[in-house]
C-alpha cells in the first residue's frame, strides 16, 4: 500500500536537501578559490594585502591607491587572492594552512554524497592538530635558530604564538622535545604503525642490503677486468666453463602486482621446477571459497564472499553457504583469516657467495680428472641449503663410474654429505647437491606469502617449502591423496605436520576443512585442541580433543570408518560420485529421498597421526585394518590421512600401508634400508636433517631434494590464538558414534549377527579368555571375521572393551549365565 505524505511536508525535505546541495557546492568553490590563492602565494603581495576588506570598495569606484596594489599583486586570485592568501598563511599557520582547501573540498564532495560525516569529523580532527603542531615546531625552529632565514610565512602567527608560550613554560630544547613527541604520538595514532614490526623490517633491510652491498662491490670491480683473460687461461689448461645460475629477480611492476617470479632461462637447472609447474597445474582443483584477495592484510570470510560476488558478477544467483554437518551448529561463521604478520619475519637471506660455488665446481672437476673423468661444462643453480652442480660428463663417461665416486668427492669438496643425480630427469647432465657451508633458513612465511601459494587453486593447497634451485613448492594434499611422512629424531617431522596443518588454516574456512588429530606424544600438537570450535573434528566415543593414547586412537580410527560409510550413503543418495559434485549439489540446495535431510556442505577431513609407530607397537591390528581400509576408500568423500613416524621399518609401514600412501616424505634417516622402507630407493640417508626432505608424489619415478619451511611453535600459537578468539560454532564436528552403533547392531539377536556368533560365545566362555587368536584357530577363520565377531560379543556384553595388547575381559562366568545373557540380549 502507497502512502501519501502532505506536500508541506515534500517541500520541507526537498527544500532542506537542496540548501545541503548549495552549501556543498559553495564550499567546493570556496575550497577550490582558497587552494588556488594559497598555492600562488608571494611574498611581495603582503604590501598590497596589506589593507582591509572594507577597502575593496574603492577599488570598485576607481581610488588610484587601491587600484595601483592591485595592478602589482602576482596572486593568481589577484587583489582578493593575496588577501585570502595573506590571512591564511601570515594570519594562521604558515604554509601548512594548505590542507584547509582540502578540507573544505572532502566536506564538500561529503555532503554531496550523503555519508561519511563522522569518519570524516574525526579525520579532520586529527589534520588540523596535525597543522597545528607543525606550525607550532617551526615557530620553535625559528626561535632556537633565529639567524636561519625562516620566515613568519613558515609558522604563522597562531605557530608562533604557540611556541613563545611553550618556550616561556618549558625552554626552547623542552618546548622541541614536547612538539616532536606530541607529533609522533598523534601519527602513530593516525597510522596505526607498530614500532616493534617497523624496526623488525628496518632491521631485515638493513641485514640483506649488508649482504647485497659487498656483492655489488665486487661485481663492479670485476666488470673491470678484461673479459678474455679468464676464457684463455680456462681453456689453456683444459677446464669446463662454470655457469653460476641464479633466479631472476622479479621487476617492481611484478612485485606490485602480485605475480610469481619470471622462470629461469633455459640452461638453468629446470627439473624440479617443470615438474613443480606441471603438478600444479594437473592438481588445480577451483575450491568453493576463493583465494582471499591479500593474505597479508586480515580477511573476514563475509568479505571475502563479497568479493567474490563482484568479480564474478554472479551475487545475485548465489545461494547462501550452508553450514557444517554439526549438531547444533549455527549457520556461518564471519570468519577472519590470520595474516601473515603474526608470523616472523626472515632473519637471514639466502645468499651465496659465488667464491663459494666457483670454488666448489673447480675441486668437484679437479677430483673427476684425477680418475679420468672429462667434464665439458658446469652449470651452478645455488639454493637455501644445497646447491645443484650440473655435470655434463664427456661422450665417453660411463655415467654409473661418477656415482661410484661419491665417498671421493664428499672428501674432497669437506661436505657432511652429497647426493648424486645420475642422470637429472629429462636433462642430459649428471647433478651433484652439495650442501652450503651457511645453510638458510626458508620461513614459512616467504611460502604463505609467496604469489604461487595465493593463486594456487587445489582443493586443500599446502606450502611445503623451496626446491633446490629456490623455488617455491606447493602442492595440493587433495590430489595426493594421503601422505606418509618419515625420519629419524629431530629431522624436521613435527614442524612439516605443522606446516601442512598452518597452510590450510591460511588458506580454508573453517566449514571446508576440519582436522582428526591423534598425539601419541600429547605435546606436539595439543595446542590445536584450541581450535575445537572451528576446525578440530572429534569422536564423542572418547573423552579428549585430540587422541593421546593407543585406546582412544582406535576408537577414533573406528569413528572415521563409520564416517566414511555415512558419507559415501550420502553421496549414493544424491547421484554423485565425489566430495567436489556432492558439494555442487548441496550448494544449489538439491533434496534427496523423501524423509532425507536436505544435503548440506560436507567438509573435507584430515586425520593426521604424529607418531605411527607407538600406536603399531601396542595396538598394530586394530590400528592397521582401519588405516588401510580408509586409504583406499576414503579419498572420494573428503577424508585425508598424513601419517608421520620416525621408525621406518617394515612392522610400522607395513606393505599395506605403503601401497595405499603413493605420496611420501623422506627426511634423514639413519641407514639406506630405512630408505629403502620409506622410498624404495637410496638417498635419504645422505639427507642434512632440519627440514632436509625427499618428496615423491604420486605418479613421480624420481623424488624431489626440497627445504621444509620452518615454523616455530610461538608462531603456531599466534595463529592458534588468532582463530580460537574468534567466534566459532556451538560445538566440534562430530564423528559418528561406534559405541552407539554396535548397541543398535546387539540388540538384533538372530538378525545381523555371524551365523558362528553363538559358537564363539561359548567358545569365550568356555576357555575364559577374550582373543581374536582363539576365535581364529578354533573356528577356522580369519582375522577380519574373528575380529567382527568380537566386536559383536561386546556389544552384547559378553567381553569387555580393548585394553591394548591385552586380551578382553570375559564378563560372563558360566555358560548358564550366557544362555541367560543370548535369551535376554537386553
Amino acid at each position: 500500500m502507497d502512502y501519501d505524505f502532505p506536500k508541506e511536508m515534500k517541500a520541507v525535505s526537498g527544500s532542506s536537501e537542496r540548501n545541503k546541495q548549495i552549501v556543498a557546492i559553495l564550499l567546493i568553490v570556496i575550497a577550490l578559490l582558497s587552494f588556488l590563492s594559497i598555492i600562488s602565494y608571494s611574498p611581495q603581495d603582503e604590501a598590497s594585502a596589506d589593507i582591509r576588506f572594507s577597502d575593496l570598495y574603492k577599488l570598485v569606484t576607481g581610488d588610484e591607491l587601491i587600484t595601483q596594489k592591485a595592478g602589482e599583486t602576482q596572486n593568481w586570485l589577484g587583489l582578493f587572492g593575496a588577501i585570502i592568501s595573506n590571512v591564511l598563511i601570515n594570519g594562521g599557520f604558515g604554509y601548512s594552512v594548505v590542507v584547509v582547501p582540502l578540507l573544505l573540498f572532502a566536506w564538500g564532495w561529503t555532503i554531496i554524497r550523503g555519508r561519511g560525516h563522522r569518519r570524516l569529523a574525526l579525520f579532520t580532527s586529527y589534520v588540523l592538530l596535525i597543522v597545528l603542531l607543525v606550525s607550532s615546531s617551526i615557530g620553535v625552529m625559528r626561535l632556537i635558530f633565529p639567524d636561519a632565514g625562516i620566515g613568519t610565512s613558515w609558522s604563522g602567527t597562531i605557530g608562533d604564538f604557540v611556541a613563545s608560550m611553550l618556550t616561556s613554560m618549558l625552554g626552547k630544547a623542552g618546548a622541541a622535545i614536547a612538539l616532536l613527541t606530541a607529533l609522533l604520538i598523534i601519527l602513530l595514532v593516525v597510522t596505526r604503525i607498530d614500532l616493534k614490526r617497523t624496526f623488525g623490517r628496518l632491521r631485515t633491510g638493513l641485514s640483506v642490503f649488508a649482504a647485497w652491498f659487498p656483492d655489488q662491490i665486487r661485481r663492479w670491480s670485476s666488470a673491470d677486468r678484461p673479459k678474455g683473460d679468464v676464457g684463455r687461461w680456462r681453456k689453456a689448461k683444459g677446464m669446463a666453463e662454470v655457469t653460476i645460475m641464479k633466479p631472476e629477480q622479479p621487476s617492481e611492476s611484478q612485485r606490485k602486482s602480485g605475480r610469481s617470479l619470471a622462470l629461469r632461462e633455459s640452461g638453468l637447472f629446470s627439473g624440479g621446477n617443470s615438474e613443480t609447474e606441471r603438478s600444479s597445474k594437473e592438481t588445480d582443483v577451483v575450491s568453493e571459497h576463493k583465494v582471499p584477495p591479500s593474505i597479508s592484510e586480515p580477511v573476514s570470510f563475509r568479505q571475502r564472499e563479497r568479493l567474490e560476488e563482484e568479480t564474478s558478477g554472479a551475487g545475485q544467483d548465489r545461494v547462501a553457504p550452508l553450514r557444517p554437518l554439526e549438531p547444533g551448529s549455527e549457520m556461518e561463521i564471519d570468519y577472519v583469516f590470520p595474516s601473515v604478520d603474526l608470523l616472523d619475519l626472515p632473519r637471514q637471506s639466502e645468499h651465496v657467495e659465488d667464491q663459494e660455488l666457483k670454488a666448489n665446481a673447480d675441486l668437484l672437476r679437479q677430483k673427476l680428472s684425477h680418475f679420468g673423468i672429462e667434464v665439458e661444462s658446469v652449470s651452478v643453480t645455488p639454493g637455501p641449503v644445497v646447491t645443484l652442480y650440473e655435470l655434463v660428463p664427456a661422450s665417453n663417461v660411463k655415467v654409473s663410474k661418477i656415482v661410484s665416486l661419491a665417498d671421493d668427492i664428499a672428501l674432497a669438496l669437506q661436505a657432511r654429505g652429497i647426493r648424486i643425480l645420475a642422470p637429472i630427469p629429462g636433462k642430459g647432465a649428471v647433478g651433484v647437491e652439495i650442501p652450503n657451508h651457511n645453510p638458510a633458513i626458508v620461513p614459512f612465511r616467504t611460502i604463505v606469502n609467496s604469489s604461487k601459494f595465493h593463486e594456487s587453486r587445489g582443493a586443500l593447497p599446502v606450502a611445503i617449502g623451496k626446491t633446490i634451485s629456490g623455488d617455491v613448492y606447493t602442492d595440493d594434499l587433495s590430489r595426493m591423496p594421503h601422505l606418509l611422512m618419515a625420519g629419524s629424531t629431530g629431522s624436521g617431522k613435527s614442524v612439516g605436520i605443522n606446516t601442512i596443518l598452518m597452510s590450510l588454516i591460511f588458506k580454508l574456512h573453517p566449514s571446508e576443512v576440519k582436522f582428526i588429530i591423534i598425539d601419541p606424544k600429547k605435546i606436539e600438537l595439543s595446542i590445536y585442541s584450541k581450535l575445537r570450535y572451528h576446525f578440530l573434528a572429534v569422536s564423542p566415543d572418547i573423552d579428549e580433543d585430540i587422541a593421546t593414547n593407543a585406546q582412544n586412537a582406535v576408537a577414533v580410527l573406528k569413528s572415521v570408518e563409520q564416517e566414511m560409510e555415512r558419507r559415501y550413503n550420502l553421496l549414493a543418495s544424491a547421484g554423485v560420485r565425489n566430495i567436489l559434485d556432492y558439494n555442487e549439489r548441496a550448494k544449489v540446495g538439491v533434496k534427496g529421498r523423501e524423509n532425507e535431510p536436505i544435503h548440506r556442505k560436507m567438509p573435507y577431513l584430515i586425520l593426521v597421526i604424529d607418531e605411527l609407530a607407538d600406536l603399531m607397537l601396542t595396538a598394530s591390528r586394530e590400528v592397521e585394518e582401519p588405516i588401510a581400509r580408509l586409504a583406499q576408500l576414503s579419498r572420494a568423500v573428503g577424508i585425508h590421512l598424513v601419517l608421520a613416524t620416525q621408525r621406518p621399518s617394515v612392522d610400522v609401514i607395513t606393505g599395506i600401508i605403503k601401497a595405499n600412501f603413493s605420496s611420501r616424505i623422506a627426511y634423514q634417516v639413519a641407514s639406506k634400508i630405512d630408505s629403502r622402507t620409506i622410498l624404495d630407493m637410496n638417498g635419504a640417508e645422505q639427507l642434512l636433517g632440519n627440514g632436509d626432505m625427499l618428496y615423491m608424489p604420486t605418479g613421480s619415478p624420481k623424488p624431489s631434494r626440497i627445504q621444509n619451511a620452518f615454523i616455530s611453535a610461538d608462531e603456531v600459537e599466534r595463529v592458534v590464538m588468532h582463530v580460537a578468539k574468534q567466534r566459532g560454532y556451538a560445538g566440534p564436528y562430530k564423528l559418528p558414534s561406534e559405541i552407539d552403533r554396535k548397541k543398535t547392531r546387539g540388540t538384533n539377536v538372530g538378525g545381523s549377527q555371524d551365523e558362528l556368533f553363538e559358537e564363539a560365545a561359548r567358545l569365550i566362555v568356555r576357555h575364559q579368555q577374550g582373543s581374536v587368536s582363539l576365535l581364529q584357530r578354533r573356528l577356522k577363520v580369519g582375522y577380519s571375521r574373528a575380529a567382527r565377531l568380537v566386536d559383536e560379543l561386546e556389544a552384547a556384553g559378553i567381553v569387555g572393551p580393548f585394553d591394548g595388547s591385552k586380551a578382553r575381559e570375559v564378563l560372563v562366568e558360566t555358560e548358564e549365565h550366557l544362555d541367560q545373557v543370548l535369551r535376554n540380549p537386553e
